[in-house]
């Protein structure tokens, strides 16, 4: 991210955001976006430092998926994002499998909120083991790439990072909008209780 900032890709960000204060969208044009959900697929699997593993292997009883972690991209169309995941097993070889996200899009912006609208696409024998864990693995990624940028974007008050609270995607790239975290304790209003409850 820093380097996004290098590049003015990044507008500078607003010292000491009040809570609930929304930052200036950021946009990431389509090509930048593979780059950064390949750094955060790493992070996903918990690999949060330096590496040079390219890929890991996941297990499910007998059977065992190879996941490509340095050779995912991501499409873009108006309310579509697109991950392509290199995975290979025994039986079928290396293939490409696609998890399709639709989200907002310019026209329609959309909280942060996406949903897979078909299973995902690739060799029947991958897709019936590990459907779930590739939609999940997906939008992991997809998640660590816009809570990146709103991070970096800037700090709030009390020293939080920014998080992201509306996305939208276009063949242009990923627009994410900042916003200051809201406080939930110690805040005007917002008082923790705790109760005790009689045992059962």
């Amino acid at each position: 991210m820093s380097a996004e900032r290098r590049a003015s890709r990044l507008p500078p960000g607003k010292p000491e955001m009040d809570e609930g204060e929304i930052g200036p969208t950021v946009m990431i044009e389509a090509g930048k976006v593979s780059e950064l959900v390949q750094v955060a697929a790493k992070r996903a699997v918990g690999l949060y430092r330096p590496t040079k593993r390219t890929e890991v292997v996941w297990v499910e009883g007998d059977s065992e998926l190879a996941v490509n972690l340095v050779d995912l991209r991501v499409k873009l169309a108006d309310g579509l994002i697109r991950v392509l995941i290199p995975v290979r097993c025994d039986q079928t070889g290396p293939q490409m499998v696609e998890v399709d996200f639709a989200i907002g899009s310019p026209a329609e912006p959309a909280g942060l909120f996406a949903a897979t609208y078909r299973d995902p696409f690739g060799p029947e024998l991958v897709v019936a083991t590990w459907s779930g864990a590739l939609v999940a693995f997906a939008w992991a990624c997809l998640l660590g790439v816009m809570t990146g940028i709103a991070g970096a974007t800037g700090k709030d008050a009390r020293g939080n990072v920014l998080v992201p609270v509306e996305a939208s995607a276009s063949a242009h790239g990923l627009q994410i909008v900042p916003m200051a975290r809201h406080r939930f304790y110690g805040a005007s209003g917002l008082h923790p209780t705790a109760t005790t409850r009689a045992p059962q």
